[in-house]
């Protein structure tokens, strides 16, 4: 069975069930009245009550004026909210307008009068509250239209949403809800007093009238759009409810007039989606319906423009021509129409990069130019949109990405070498300073320390020797040791002489004990002796030390080299000629023993060759 025929017969069953039980008013609503209160629903009936203990019991005389005869009423009781009402219910024939009614309640237990007075009917007129109020959109969002049936009485509305209540007097038969919570239930009731001069109480409220405030159809993201000025296609999400089934309705403006709503023939739930057909000068209102009252939700948009809602096809045709330094864009226009009241926005993005760069094209052409960095591949798209001059709406989608690669200019070449040739030359000589400098600091810091092994190697291998050291040895001259002049003469320039005869110095040595040879040698210590023409008188590996040459030239005291002629050298080829390559000086410094000697100078003498003996 259809559950919404199943939820109209309980509504329904409940109504009558409500509306079957007697009604009686609530005593504070008539609280400002002498007891015992009395009233009447429609001046053609009349009742009193007064409330008292369960054990008490009472009598009710009442006598109408003008009539003679006092009446007796019959009193029931009953319980209303844990008191006990003495109720007296006149019969129709006993109801007088516009004459007095004495009315006197009797204790019976004592016989004593607790209540008396005089009442006219007319003036305690008690009306049922208003029963058939109901809630109606306004076709705005956040309105509602409060309607009641037509009536002189007074009226007094109250409606309350999201924990708040409002009462406000209405004279009217409808009223209108502003400034309401879009998608909250509104519950509203009303109660009635009569108007006029008779004496008025004001009605108890009637039962509560729910409804759904309307909501703005962007709160289920309603779109709609024409793309060629004739056919209008509507969109929105139907999951954001529980119930996706939505009914659409739409009406048209003719005129000054506004069309019936209609519901849209063309409507998918499927795809949530409604496509209508116009003209570009059209003007619609559409709202869509979801749910079972009272719960439904109505969604108001709003109004459609066909002019103010365009929005174009993607453009096509998109093509990329790369220049000397610039990437070229033409695409074709999507709208031939209105291709004069179109602008354009370019967007493109690098493949390195995650982010969109974009930018608007000037004017309506279909054309532009992007200035974009050389040696990369960029994805392009474009866009399409009414300027607002005549037309306006949303942008188009983008259309199909484009792909180029822009090769690298030369200029790279400039841009990138130059930098990087800087950056190391920068290098170099940072590295080149910090280390110079770090030496300096260093060697301010902390001084080198010798090297021992060097500084004792000399020393520790004499001491750990064995071997004699001759006095002729010993270094006679300064640390810094002069530059010798050394020139060879060949054997024809030079003349051979005997020590005797060409060799003066030392006769005088030997005369003299060798003061005037010193002075002589001092102005020829530039000069080296070569003894290479003459052979020491020393046979086989002979070192000259001190105590082998003193034992040598002992056992060869007379022994003498002629001076005259050449003598072969001894058959030892490792014979070591000591003494080959001294100073003049240092022969000198031999004392008691002479060496044979030979020297060579620059001057005519060239050539010495001697032979000394030995004191």
């Amino acid at each position: 069975m259809d559950p919404v025929f199943i939820w109209w017969i309980l509504h329904f069953c409940l109504y009558k069930q409500v509306n079957s039980e007697p009604r009686q008013p609530k005593p504070e609503l008539l609280a400002m009245d002498e007891d015992p209160k009395c009233f009447t629903r429609n001046l053609e009936d009349f009742t009193c009550f007064w409330d008292a203990p369960v054990e008490k019991s009472y009598d009710f005389l009442y006598i109408i004026e003008g009539l003679m005869e006092e009446k007796r009423c019959d009193v029931k009781q009953q319980t209303f909210k844990e008191k006990i009402l003495n109720i007296c219910t006149f019969p129709p024939s006993d109801v007088y307008l516009y004459v007095e009614t004495h009315i006197r309640v009797i204790d019976k237990d004592t016989n004593t009068t607790i209540y008396s007075r005089a009442v006219s009917v007319e003036d305690q007129l008690l009306l049922y509250p208003p029963s058939n109020i109901s809630l109606h959109p306004t076709e705005e969002v956040g309105q509602m239209l409060v309607k009641w049936k037509r009536s002189s009485n007074e009226h007094e509305i109250r409606y309350s949403f999201k924990n708040t209540s409002t009462v406000k007097s209405v004279s009217e038969n409808d009223y209108k809800l502003v400034s309401l919570v879009p998608g909250e239930n509104c519950t509203v009731q009303m109660r009635v007093k009569p108007s006029g001069d008779f004496k008025r109480f004001w009605s108890d409220w009637s039962n509560p009238v729910t409804a759904m405030v309307p909501q703005t159809a962007g709160d289920i993201e309603f779109r709609c759009h024409t793309s060629d000025l004739i056919q209008i296609i509507c969109k929105w999400r139907g999951d954001l409810y529980k119930d996706n089934t939505y009914s659409f309705y739409y009406k048209q403006l003719n005129r000054s007039s506004w069309s019936s709503w209609k519901l849209c023939p063309n409507c998918n739930n499927s795809i949530h989606q409604c496509v209508l057909y116009g003209q570009k000068s059209n003007v619609f209102k559409f709202y869509l319906n979801t749910g079972l009252q009272p719960f439904s939700r109505t969604f108001y948009a709003e109004t459609f423009y066909m002019n103010s809602k365009v929005q174009t096809r993607p453009p096509e045709g998109l093509k990329v021509q790369i220049g000397e330094e610039r990437l070229c864009l033409t695409w074709d226009s999507p709208f031939l129409i209105i291709s004069k009241h179109l602008m354009y926005q370019i967007r493109y993005q690098h493949h390195e990069e995650n982010q969109w760069k974009g930018f608007k094209a000037s004017g309506s052409k279909t054309s532009t130019c992007l200035d974009v960095h050389r040696g990369g591949r960029y994805t392009i798209q474009v866009r399409a949109q009414p300027n607002g001059s005549v037309y306006s709406g949303n942008w188009s989608d983008w259309s199909k990405p484009v792909t180029t690669n822009l090769p690298l200019s030369k200029e790279w070449i400039i841009f990138v070498c130059i930098p990087v040739a800087l950056i190391i030359i920068a290098t170099a000589v940072i590295s080149f300073f910090s280390r110079y400098f770090r030496r300096k600091v260093k060697r301010s810091l902390w001084p080198p320390v010798p090297n021992l092994n060097k500084v004792l190697e000399n020393i520790l291998t004499d001491i750990s020797g064995s071997h004699w050291e001759p006095t002729f040895n010993i270094k006679q001259c300064d640390d810094d040791t002069a530059t010798s002049v050394v020139e060879v003469l060949t054997e024809g320039e030079s003349a051979v002489k005997t020590c005797k005869n060409t060799c003066p110095l030392l006769s005088e040595h030997s005369e003299k004990h060798g003061e005037h040879f010193r002075e002589d040698l001092e102005m020829a210590q530039d000069y080296v002796i070569l003894n290479n023409n003459i052979i020491p008188c020393l046979t086989g590996n002979d070192y000259v030390y001190k105590d082998v040459a003193s034992t040598h030239l002992a056992n060869e005291k007379q022994h003498s080299c002629s001076s005259t002629s050449y003598t072969s050298l001894p058959d030892h080829t490792t014979d070591i000629l000591n003494q080959s390559y001294l100073l003049l000086a240092e022969q000198s410094d031999l004392g008691a023993y002479q060496t044979t000697c030979g020297q060579y100078t620059n001057l005519e003498i060239t050539a010495v060759s001697c032979v000394a003996i030995g004191e």
